[in-house]
């Protein structure tokens, strides 16, 4: 008995396109796209120079990418992801700004008209100007409160409905300044047509993977963030906006001391991923003294961003933000434990750079990991620790 005929190619491949396409297709593609995102779309800054010029190079974050930013006290991630947002939409680079949060919609509300007031009066807004600039800026920021990675997909899923279905939902600002809760969908009849954002900023996403992990088994937990890592590249690079999306994580810490542990206790010491691995992690114990030399006890301190390789691998560029002490007198009273009031900066510092610096040719690009700047955090604002 003959075994029935193959089916010819066009049937065979009717479903799916399984011709593959050149290397050079791709890398013209990907070439084009980062052209335009940054010839014509510009770059996302933070209003912070020494980030923004020593630490990205570009001047700002690259639109069309996914940033994460692991903060020690993930309150600094928030600022640093709410001033990029308020800075590109006080000089007009970003039309449209999304916010999604588990947080309470008051709490977000007011930390951002506090990034935008600040933003402002950087820029020397005063008086009714600077109440009206508010009032534009606010109205352009879409605020969505989920709970869960199920609300994040809905969020990200209403980025692809065709403009004429999406309900827009505007932060509404009262007339005397204060803070007011948003206002669904606004005045039909001064609705505007709804524009894709240029900034999505997820804050405070460690609680959403905790979610995740804690009511998934382990395999479908990992299956559902590789989803989600496609499905947020695929938004970054694909969306008309070509939009920045930034992911706020925190961090931990762990602190072990170089002598002896308790009895019927074994350290903890396995090493860092090298994306995961900060410059200003104390060095490794120095090993035991010999006999007759006396005890030698220091401690060491490691910060490192939650769910680690995890959430890296989410991102195309990945920040973290700790906590040092400012000058060396200080870092002296932190290990001597003297008592005395320690002034303490923030260290911004790139933990991960999977994009490099896009400089409009094709070959070996300039990396950026190990690049770290000192700022503080002054009146709802980053700036320059020194000078």
């Amino acid at each position: 008995m003959e075994s029935p005929p193959l089916p010819a190619a066009s049937q065979a491949s009717s479903h799916f396109t399984l011709d593959p396409i050149p290397a050079s297709v791709l890398a013209d593609k990907e070439a084009r796209r980062r052209d335009a995102a940054a010839v014509q779309l510009g770059y996302c800054m933070t209003g912070c120079a020494v980030l923004d010029d020593d630490v990205l190079l570009l001047g700002g974050f690259e639109r069309g990418s996914v940033v994460g930013v692991s903060a020690e006290d993930e309150e600094m991630g928030v600022q640093l992801g709410l001033q990029t947002l308020a800075h590109s939409l006080c000089d007009g680079r970003v039309a449209k700004g999304l916010v999604v949060t588990p947080k309470p919609r008051n709490v977000m509300l007011a930390r951002l008209k506090d990034a935008v007031k600040a933003e402002l009066k950087s820029q020397g807004v005063s008086g009714d100007v600077a109440k009206t600039k508010l009032r534009e800026c606010l109205d352009k920021v879409m605020l969505s409160c989920v709970f869960d990675l199920d609300g994040l997909w809905e969020v990200l899923a209403d980025l692809d409905k065709p403009v004429e279905e999406e309900d827009e939902e505007e932060i509404q600002d009262s007339q005397d300044d204060d803070d007011e809760a948003l206002s669904p969908g606004g005045n039909n009849n001064k609705r505007q047509q709804m524009t894709q954002p240029g900034i999505i900023v997820v804050t405070h996403f460690s609680s959403l993977l905790t979610g995740v992990f804690t009511h998934r088994e382990r395999s479908a937990a990992h299956s559902a963030m590789q989803l989600l890592g496609s499905h947020l590249r695929d938004l970054s690079r694909n969306l008309s906006s070509s939009p920045l999306i930034m992911l706020l994580n925190s961090t931990s810490s762990s602190s072990s001391s170089s002598g002896p542990p308790p009895t019927g206790q074994t350290k903890n010491n396995a090493p860092l991923d090298a994306t995961l691995r900060s410059i200003f992690h104390t060095p490794p114990p120095p090993p035991p003294p010999q006999p007759g030399q006396g005890s030698h006890s220091s401690s060491t301190r490691r910060v490192k961003p939650n769910y680690g390789v995890v959430f890296s691998q989410l991102l195309d560029l990945h920040l973290l933000c700790t906590r040092i002490p400012r000058t060396m007198k200080d870092a002296e009273a932190a290990a001597q434990r003297l008592g005395e009031e320690v002034r303490m900066v923030w260290v911004v510092e790139v933990l991960q750079d999977e994009i490099g610096v896009w400089e409009g040719t094709r070959g070996a690009r300039k990396g950026r990991e190990q690049l770290w700047t000192a700022v503080d955090v002054e009146q709802a604002r980053v700036k320059p620790a020194f000078g």
